[in-house]
């Protein structure tokens, strides 16, 4: 588990001579398979990854309110395979004395030029100093584009939310396109030896609840049209693909059934040597009709609601954003304008060879 420090407490870390170390910055809202693209990169880059999360504060002043609690989005970050460490109320515009204080030899950030609230370069001092590392940003996938995806599917109003339309011109290159490369960047695959199925994949706190029962986790991902046949037309909120790609991110989870049966049988038991089938104790429910998915597990005493302490659920977020849409509103539309600016500020420094 990545350890959690503070940036206004942390003294300067003594670091290794032989380890580099790498730092890479966010807010981390809502995370996604982007952040996740982005660490794995950034970890590629050196021995030991430090992800430093923006406070509620620091993000709302600069690009707008996250809808996450800063608790929930280090949960979110601590889960990702690639994180080494954790620093919470990282500055927005980190400094060559940031790298320093934790020991890191470089900064990695997307390709794209983070702005401050004032307009700067969030990262000017870091890349003077030439300890600024580029990597590749995931076209498809933002924040933003998912809390708009939010809006346009739950707001009442179709005419007030299709003034979310308008978007970054990143997150509208193209969609989720996956490849047998980027699968495998994400993948790391071993033997089960007792193997637990997850098969409704709640919070990070119940992935790593279920790690009590057994050594070897299998997530089960339902298709797009089972959610939609067991929870309405308006789900889901990402795609199978999407959430194929955050899934192979999380470190408790060793393997996954992509388009997982909804009823669970003997065979399928059989087939992937499962000894326990778990669910959360807490969940937006999936069954509609008379039908157990569960039954047979049950019958085998493979079955186990786990409570893993935590509330927090898709139908929790998605009240959040509705309850606050005007905030969330002005925010994209804000977030995309000054997306724009920085894609062509991007595009005249790739025409220079900068």
């Amino acid at each position: 588990m990545a350890l959690v420090l503070d940036y206004n407490d942390s003294s300067t870390v003594q670091a290794e001579p032989q380890i580099s170390r790498v730092w890479c910055d966010g807010c981390f809202d809502m995370m996604h398979y982007g952040h996740a693209n982005a660490l794995r990169q950034a970890k590629k880059l050196g021995t030991f990854l430090i992800a430093g999360i923006h406070s509620s504060d620091e993000i709302k002043k600069h690009k707008g309110p996250p809808v996450l609690t800063l608790e929930e989005r280090v949960k979110l970050v601590r889960s990702v395979k690639w994180v080494d460490q954790v620093v919470i109320n990282a500055p927005y515009a980190p400094s060559v004395n940031t790298l320093d204080k934790f020991g890191c030899d470089f900064c990695v950030h997307s390709e794209d030029i983070a702005m401050t609230a004032e307009g700067v370069d969030s990262y000017a001092e870091i890349k003077a100093a030439d300890r600024y590392r580029y990597s590749k940003r995931t076209p498809g996938v933002s924040t933003t584009d998912l809390i708009s995806r939010i809006l346009s599917k739950f707001e009442d109003d179709q005419a007030e939310s299709d003034q979310v339309a308008q978007a970054s011109p990143w997150t509208t290159m193209g969609g989720c396109w996956l490849t047998s490369q980027i699968i495998a960047h994400f993948s790391s695959l071993q033997e089960p030896t007792k193997a637990t199925f997850l098969y409704d994949v709640g919070h990070v706190d119940f992935l790593e609840s279920v790690r009590n029962f057994g050594n070897y986790v299998i997530v089960g991902l339902y298709s797009d049209e089972t959610i939609r046949r067991y929870k309405g037309s308006k789900f889901p909120i990402m795609t199978l693909q999407e959430r194929l790609l955050s899934a192979l991110a999380c470190k408790y989870i060793d393997n996954i059934v992509i388009e997982a049966p909804y009823t669970i049988t003997n065979d399928f038991l059989e087939r992937f040597k499962i000894d326990l089938v778990c669910r959360g104790k807490l969940t937006d429910s999936m069954q509609v009709d008379e039908i157990d998915p569960f039954k047979e597990p049950k019958s085998q005493g493979k079955f186990k609601i786990v409570n893993s302490g935590c509330s927090f659920t898709v139908g929790k977020l998605i009240d959040r954003v509705l309850k606050d849409r005007t905030s969330y509103m002005k925010r994209n539309q804000d977030k995309a304008k000054k997306e724009v600016t920085q894609y062509d500020m991007w595009q005249k420094l790739q025409a220079n060879g900068e």
